[in-house]
C-alpha cells in the first residue's frame, strides 16, 4: 500500500505543481508503475478548474468563467504540457537537421514558432470549452483525462529520441500490464465521472490512439523518437480533439 501511495504522489509531484512535501522513491522502476495514475492526475487537474468553472459561473458570465478556469489549469500545471507543444514546433518548424532540432526543443527560450502557437492553442481551447462548458461541463474533467491517457499510450509505441532526459522515464519502460490498466481506468473515469456513454467514451479514446500514432511516426521521421516535450505537445492535440468531437457530439 505504501509504494502504491509513492507512486501515486511521484505522479503528482512530477506533472502538478501541487506540493508533496514526502521524500518519495523515484526510480524508473517506480515510474513505470506510477504511469497507471496518468489519467487519475487528468482527473485531479480538471477537477479542480470544473470546481472553479462552477464557483466562478454563479457570479461571473460563462466566457470569463471559462477563462479563469482555463488560467487556473496553467497554474496548476505549471505550464508544462503547453511548454512542450511550443517547444516541439519551435524545433520542428525551424527545418535543421535531427541534432539540432532536439537543441532547439531543450532550449529555455521561446520563439515566434512557439509563441504563435500557444496562442493558437489557448484560443482553440478557450472557444471550444465556451462553446461546449455551458451544455456539457464535464468536459473540462474528460480533456485533460484522455490527454494524459494519449501520453501513457505514445510512451508505450515509442522510442527515445535522445540518451538523457526526463521522457526517457516513461519511453519504453511501461509494459502491457501497465497500458491495460491505463485503458481500464481512463474508461471508468469517462463513464462513471464524466458520465459518457461506453460508445463516446471507445470513440474518444480511440481518436486519441490514433493521434497519438500518427504523431509518434511523425516524431520518428523528424528525431527518431520521443522526448519529454513531445510528450506536453501530444497531451495539447488530444485535449483539443477530445473538445473537438465531443463539440461535434453536443451540437
Amino acid at each position: 500500500m505504501g509504494e502504491f501511495v509513492n507512486d501515486f504522489l511521484l505522479m503528482v509531484q512530477f506533472l502538478t505543481r501541487i506540493p508533496v512535501n514526502k521524500n518519495l522513491h523515484c526510480e524508473k522502476e517506480n515510474f513505470r508503475k506510477a504511469s497507471i495514475f496518468m489519467p487519475v492526475i487528468g482527473l485531479i487537474v480538471g477537477g479542480i478548474q470544473w470546481i472553479l468553472y462552477k464557483l466562478a459561473v454563479l457570479v461571473l458570465p460563462a466566457n470569463v468563467s471559462v477563462a479563469i478556469a482555463m488560467l487556473l489549469g496553467i497554474m496548476v500545471t505549471g505550464a508544462l504540457h503547453i511548454d512542450g507543444l511550443g517547444d516541439m514546433c519551435d524545433g520542428f518548424f525551424a527545418f535543421k537537421g535531427n541534432d539540432r532540432i532536439i537543441e532547439i526543443i531543450k532550449d529555455s527560450r521561446i520563439g515566434s514558432y512557439a509563441c504563435v502557437t500557444i496562442v493558437m492553442d489557448l484560443l482553440l481551447k478557450y472557444s471550444l470549452l465556451c462553446f461546449i462548458v455551458p451544455r456539457f461541463s464535464l468536459a473540462m474533467i474528460a480533456a485533460p483525462v484522455i490527454g494524459r491517457f494519449s501520453i501513457v499510450f505514445i510512451a508505450f509505441i515509442g522510442k527515445t529520441a535522445k540518451s538523457t532526459g526526463s521522457g526517457n522515464l516513461f519511453i519504453g519502460n511501461i509494459g502491457k500490464l501497465q497500458l491495460f490498466i491505463t485503458v481500464c481506468i481512463t474508461a471508468l473515469l469517462l463513464i462513471f465521472i464524466v458520465g459518457l456513454n461506453p460508445e463516446y467514451t471507445a470513440a474518444l479514446l480511440l481518436a486519441s490512439l490514433i493521434l497519438a500514432s500518427v504523431f509518434n511516426l511523425y516524431c520518428n521521421r523528424k528525431i527518431g523518437g520521443l522526448t519529454g516535450d513531445l510528450f506536453g505537445a501530444d497531451n495539447e492535440m488530444a485535449e483539443i480533439i477530445t473538445m473537438l468531437i465531443i463539440s461535434v457530439i453536443i451540437r
